[in-house]
């Protein structure tokens, strides 16, 4: 059902790239990877590997300015490596999220720099401890994350870029009262086709 969902999400901006150009508004795709990691969870290191991919919409408010909104699957969380503490029960905790961030650009020669904001709402998790394997139903993350974000694409030609996206999340992961305070830091990278 999500593959369905993205094929029709890319197929539905295909159609329409044609006269969203003719509109002041601007499609495209996003494809890349986030390095993650958790605080709270006592594993240290953007160890974390995941897939980060999805669309873009954004309407073109002067020659420099554009407001935009993506629709992302976006792959979050910590791994451990043979450096972190060994009073962490953690090995890995994989987070699949549906990723919506609403961001301002401002655009200058092959350069742009935006900023904004983030919703995010988990769709599935896994969480692995070091000694006894799967412990998933042991823990509990919120269904919704809300995160500041910065960025800064470098464009090689028109519509094709180099993105590279700072998360930072001010909700809490942890869903259970009295639990650790576990929040996120994601680098992505990230290219970028405009349609």
């Amino acid at each position: 059902m999500r593959t369905f969902s993205i094929l029709l999400m890319f197929s539905l901006l295909f159609c329409f790239s044609q006269q969203l150009e003719a509109q002041r508004f601007k499609a495209g795709i996003v494809a890349g990877i986030n390095l993650s990691q958790l605080d709270g969870d006592d594993l240290v290191g953007y160890n974390r590997i995941g897939i980060n991919a999805g669309g873009k919409v954004a309407a073109v408010l002067t020659d420099r300015l554009e407001l935009g909104m993506e629709l992302l699957y976006s792959q979050k969380g910590s791994n451990r490596s043979r450096t972190d503490n060994f009073n962490s029960t953690f090995d890995e905790i994989r987070l699949n999220y549906v990723e919506v961030p609403v961001m301002l650009s401002f655009t200058d020669w092959k350069f742009q720099v935006n900023g904004g904001f983030s919703y995010a709402r988990l769709i599935d998790y896994r969480v692995e401890d070091f000694l006894e394997g799967d412990v998933t139903e042991s823990f509990e993350y919120n269904q919704n994350i809300f995160s500041i974000v910065v960025g800064a694409t470098y464009f090689f030609r028109e519509n094709f870029g180099l993105n590279l996206r700072w998360t930072q999340s001010v909700s809490d992961l942890q869903g259970i009262d009295g639990g650790n305070t576990i929040r996120d830091r994601t680098i992505g990278l990230r290219l970028l086709y405009l349609l």
